[in-house]
């Protein structure tokens, strides 16, 4: 049983082929020219990361390059704020006193994060908030951030730069899943970190020639793919872009990042493009 700290992949009623990739050419329904598609990873090892020379060409030959939210500093601030608990609420005051013990055991062990740094720092993030910390904890600080690092490539290149969504959207979906949930979610982690950090390493070493298939199959679990989280986190999210990617890439070559579980399922974006009359084309990365 597979879970790790982000929510990747959904479980959906379809999936990718095992030689498709997470970048696609949209065409077709009368665009004047391709734009692209590319599913990534939130973040990842530096050692791991590396941008193919196929998505770099994407980018240089697109006029638009567009990610899910702005990654500035003060977008940053504001989703760290609303993963954050309320004033006068903490991690301590949702579980029991054992569950909450073993938490900061666990970090203590884990991590050399003693408890009175664990209160100070991390002890007023949610539970689901807590559980991304702990994959980003487990690099050890040498970390990459897909959507940043390919934003920088656009600016090389004199690609203009949009978000599909302010970053309060992201935080409002993130918080649609009910704190129950991961509470347990969270507690489930940490029981099965090892396995998480093996599976993760994995993942993070075959991305993005890896197969989408094995990459959603991934990070199910810290949902508990809870429907209520699904539908707001993926689905709503969807639907709400689609007006503006069609905008996009009607008026200019666009290249639209985005997180490679937004893709699959019946309500993702390449059946939602497909179903506006758009082809879609996997195309493979050198």
């Amino acid at each position: 049983m597979k879970a790790i700290i982000f929510c990747l992949t959904l479980l959906m009623s379809t999936f990718v082929q095992a030689q498709d990739s997470p970048l696609w050419e949209i065409s077709g329904a009368d665009l004047k020219a391709p734009s692209y598609l590319f599913g990534s990873l939130k973040f990842t090892h530096e050692k791991y990361f590396k941008v193919p020379a196929t998505v770099d060409q994407k980018i240089k030959a697109s006029k638009i390059f567009a990610i899910e939210d702005q990654v500035d500093h003060q977008a940053q601030f504001e989703l760290n704020a609303a993963l954050r608990f309320p004033k006068g609420e903490t991690l301590s005051s949702v579980l029991k006193p054992e569950e909450y013990k073993k938490v900061v055991d666990f970090f203590q062990k884990e991590f050399k994060i003693n408890k009175t740094a664990f209160e100070s720092k991390y002890g007023k993030m949610k539970p689901l908030a807590l559980s991304i910390a702990m994959t980003r904890l487990s690099l050890g600080g040498k970390v990459k951030f897909y959507d940043i690092e390919l934003l920088k490539t656009a600016l090389k290149y004199k690609v203009k730069a949009f978000s599909l969504e302010p970053v309060e959207r992201e935080a409002q979906a993130l918080n649609s899943y009910p704190l129950l949930n991961q509470t347990r979610s969270l507690l489930y982690a940490i029981d099965n970190f090892e396995e998480q950090k093996k599976d993760f390493q994995n993942l993070m070493s075959r991305f993005p020639f890896g197969t989408l298939d094995e990459i959603f199959d991934y990070s199910v679990h810290p949902t508990q793919n809870n429907p209520i989280f699904i539908e707001e986190f993926y689905y709503k999210r969807n639907e709400e872009w689609m007006p503006k990617i069609e905008k996009m890439i009607h008026e200019n070559p666009s290249f639209i990042c985005v997180g490679i579980s937004h893709l699959e399922g019946d309500r993702g974006l390449l059946d939602l493009l497909k179903a506006k009359g758009y082809t879609l084309k996997s195309l493979p990365l050198k």
